[in-house]
C-alpha cells in the first residue's frame, strides 16, 4: 500500500511539472532486463551454434564473432562455456529482438541482417524462438515474458481518448496470461503536456492528450520471476487531414494542386522527413496552411527516425555497428517529443559503444572525431595522440587537457564548444545554403542555449521563412534522401532500415554517386515491384507524362519536354519504363 502511495504521489507531481518534456523514471522500482543465461546456452543454444556457426566462426578471418578454438584436452562442456562469453557481446538485453546474434542468422525477408554465411532461420521457426528466448534471458527453468503491441504507432487528435493495450504480451511457459504483471512508463511527452500515468500496473492505458506532439509509452511485463525488456509505443497527436490513397501506377491528380504549393510541400518533406511525399500526402497536405504543415511535420515521430537514421549512417552505425545503448535506441522517439537540439542527437549516438567499435583508437578514431564530429580534418597532433591512446598511454590535448583512454577523449570532445557549434551548423546546412548558415548561426546558437522549446521555435521560423519556401536553387539530395524518395516515388512504399543500409553500402561500393543512383533505378524498375502501367493502359499520354513530372520533380513539363517524352513513350524501343527511368536518373531528380 505504501508503494502505491509513493507511485500516486510521483504521478501527481509529474502532472504538475508540465514544462518538463522528459517524463521517465528509469523503471527505478524494477530490476534491469535479464541477460543471457550460461546454463540455457550450454543446454539449448550451443548445439545449434556448433551445427550452424562453428565451421566458420572457429576459424581466423570470420569477422568479429569468434568462437573458442578447439584445443586438445579441453572438454566439450568447458569449450561451450567459453563460447558463451564470446556470444554475450552479440546480445542486446535492452532490445533483445534486435540482438546481432539473432538478426545475423534470420532471413532478410523477416528482418535479418546481411550475413556472408547466409540465413538459417525463419521468424516462425522453433529455432528462432529458441534464440529469441535466449537473448531475452531464458533459463532452463523459465522463459522470460515478452511485450507485444498490435501497433507500435498510434495516431490521434488533441482531446481524443487514446487506448494503449498491452494485453497481447505473452510468456511461452505460462498458459494463463492473466498472471502477467505490467509496468508502464511515460518515456517522453511534449514539453507543454501535463499527461501522467496514474496506474502503472494496468494491462492497458487510457489517456487524453492535452496538446499536440509525440507521446512515448514503454511497457515491461513480468511473470513473477523476471521482468521483460521494455517495448515502446508512440502516440502521435496533431491535427490531421485525410490522406486518400491513389491507385498504384495510375494518375495521381497532382495537377489539381497549385505548383507553388506542391514545390513548398516537397521541400519541407525532403528537408525534414528526408523523402518525397506520396501523392496522397501531397493532395491532402498541399491545401493546408504552411504554418500548420510545418508544425505538424516537426511533431511526427518519422522526423526523429529520419534524423537518427541519417546521422547513424553518416557515423557508420548500421549493420554490425547498430547502436545498442538504451539512450540511442530510444533517441528517435524522444526527438519530436522533447525538441532535442542537434548536439544532443549527435552526442547520444557518438557516446554509444558502437561508435568506438566502428572507429577504433588510432587513426580511425582521430578521423572520426575530426571529420564526423568537428567538421574538419584531424590534426597531426590528434592522430599521434589517438595512436598513443590506442597503446594505453595518457596524452594531453590542446583545449581538452589530459585524457587517459579513447573514451575519455571522445566524451571531452562531445562536451566541447567546438562540437556544439559544428553540430548546429550541420543541422542548419540541411535547410540552408552555406551563406545563410553563417548569417543565421548566431540566432540558432542562442536558441539552443535558451532551451529545447526555443530551438524548435527557431527551426519553425527557418522553415516558414519566405526565402526558404520560395528558393529556386536545387541542392543534392544525398544518398539516404535519394533512396527514401526512390522507394516512395517508384515502389510507393518506404524502405525498411535494413534495405536502406544495404543500398547505402551498395552506393559506397560503386564508383561515383551518379552512376550508383542510375544503376539502382534500373534494378528497382526491373524488380517487378514497381507498379508501372502498360502502354496500352495509358489512355491520356500527355496527362500521364505531366503526372510523372509532378510526382518526381514537383513541376509540370515544358512544352518541349512534353513533346520529347511523348515521342519516347510511343517509340518501339521506349515505353513507360523508359520515361520513368529517364526522369529518375536525371540531374533534377537527384536534387531537392
Amino acid at each position: 500500500m505504501r508503494l502505491r502511495s509513493v507511485l500516486l504521489c510521483a504521478a501527481a507531481l509529474a502532472a504538475l511539472l508540465g514544462g518538463i518534456a522528459l517524463a521517465k523514471d528509469k523503471d527505478r522500482f524494477l530490476p534491469p532486463p535479464p541477460g543471457p543465461d550460461r546454463d540455457y546456452y550450454v543446454a539449448r543454444v550451443a548445439p545449434w551454434i556448433d551445427a550452424n556457426c562453428a565451421s566458420c566462426h572457429r576459424q581466423e578471418g570470420a569477422g568479429g564473432f569468434r568462437l573458442e578454438p578447439v584445443r586438445d584436452g579441453v572438454s566439450e562442456e568447458r569449450r561451450r562455456r567459453a563460447d558463451f562469453e564470446r556470444v554475450v557481446p552479440f546480445v542486446n538485453r535492452q532490445v533483445p529482438w534486435e540482438s546481432r546474434l539473432l538478426l545475423k542468422v534470420l532471413e532478410p525477408a523477416d528482418g535479418g541482417d546481411p550475413h556472408v554465411g547466409g540465413a538459417f532461420l525463419e521468424a516462425e521457426s522453433d529455432d528462432h524462438d529458441m534464440l529469441l528466448d535466449f537473448v531475452s534471458g531464458a533459463t532452463p527453468a523459465n522463459v522470460a515474458p515478452e511485450v507485444w503491441f498490435e501497433n507500435t504507432e498510434v495516431r490521434a487528435k488533441p482531446g481524443e481518448k487514446v487506448i494503449v493495450d498491452g494485453r497481447d504480451s505473452y510468456d511461452r511457459d505460462i498458459e494463463d496470461m492473466d498472471k502477467l504483471a505490467y509496468w508502464w512508463e511515460l518515456y517522453a511527452r511534449p514539453a507543454e503536456s501535463r499527461v501522467a500515468i496514474l496506474d502503472r500496473r494496468a494491462s492497458r492505458l487510457e489517456f487524453e492528450p492535452d496538446t499536440g506532439g509525440s507521446y512515448v509509452f514503454r511497457l515491461r511485463v513480468g511473470d513473477g520471476k523476471v521482468w521483460s525488456a521494455p517495448r515502446a509505443v508512440t502516440v502521435e497527436v496533431f491535427d490531421r487531414v485525410k490522406v486518400v490513397r491513389t491507385k498504384p501506377g495510375g494518375i495521381s491528380g497532382l495537377d489539381d494542386l497549385e505548383e507553388a504549393n506542391l514545390r513548398r510541400l516537397r521541400r519541407i518533406y525532403l528537408d525534414v522527413l528526408g523523402r518525397s511525399p506520396t501523392p496522397g500526402e501531397a493532395l491532402a497536405e498541399g491545401r493546408r496552411s504552411i504554418k500548420s504543415l510545418v508544425g505538424n511535420v516537426l511533431l511526427r515521430a518519422e522526423m526523429g527516425r529520419a534524423w537518427v537514421e541519417e546521422v547513424g549512417i553518416r557515423f557508420g552505425l548500421y549493420d554490425d555497428f547498430r547502436p545498442v545503448s538504451e539512450e540511442a535506441t530510444d533517441l528517435a522517439l524522444r526527438i519530436p517529443a522533447e525538441n532535442l537540439p542537434p548536439h544532443v542527437v549527435e552526442s547520444v549516438l557518438a557516446r554509444d559503444p558502437s561508435f568506438l567499435r566502428r572507429h577504433p583508437p588510432g587513426r580511425p578514431l582521430a578521423e572520426a572525431i575530426g571529420r564526423l564530429l568537428l567538421g574538419r580534418a584531424p590534426t597531426v597532433d590528434e592522430i599521434v595522440a589517438s595512436n598513443r591512446l590506442a597503446a594505453g598511454e595518457a596524452v594531453t590535448l590542446e583545449g581538452l587537457g589530459s585524457v587517459s583512454d579513447p573514451r575519455a577523449w571522445l566524451v571531452k570532445v562531445l562536451d566541447s564548444e567546438a562540437f556544439l557549434r559544428a553540430s548546429i551548423q550541420r543541422r542548419l546546412a540541411r535547410f540552408l545554403d552555406s551563406g545563410d548558415v553563417t548569417r543565421r548561426f548566431g540566432r540558432a546558437l542562442g536558441a539552443v542555449r535558451e532551451g529545447n522549446k526555443a530551438w524548435r521555435e527557431y527551426l519553425q521560423s527557418v522553415l516558414l521563412d519566405r526565402a526558404y519556401l520560395n528558393r529556386r536553387t536545387l541542392r543534392p539530395k544525398g544518398a539516404v534522401t535519394f533512396l527514401r524518395s526512390l522507394f516512395i516515388d517508384l515502389l510507393e512504399r518506404k524502405p525498411t532500415d535494413r534495405e536502406l543500409a544495404a543500398l547505402v553500402r551498395a552506393i559506397e561500393a560503386m564508383d561515383g554517386e551518379t552512376a550508383a543512383f542510375a544503376a539502382l533505378v534500373r534494378i528497382m524498375i526491373d524488380s517487378g515491384e514497381a507498379p508501372l502501367p502498360l502502354l496500352v493502359d495509358i489512355e491520356d499520354a500527355p496527362r500521364w507524362i505531366k503526372d510523372r513530372f509532378l510526382r518526381y520533380l514537383g513541376r509540370p513539363p515544358t512544352v518541349a519536354e512534353l513533346k520529347a517524352y511523348g515521342q519516347v513513350l510511343l517509340h518501339p524501343q521506349g515505353g513507360p519504363e523508359v520515361v520513368v527511368q529517364a526522369l529518375l536518373t536525371g540531374p533534377e531528380y537527384a536534387c531537392r
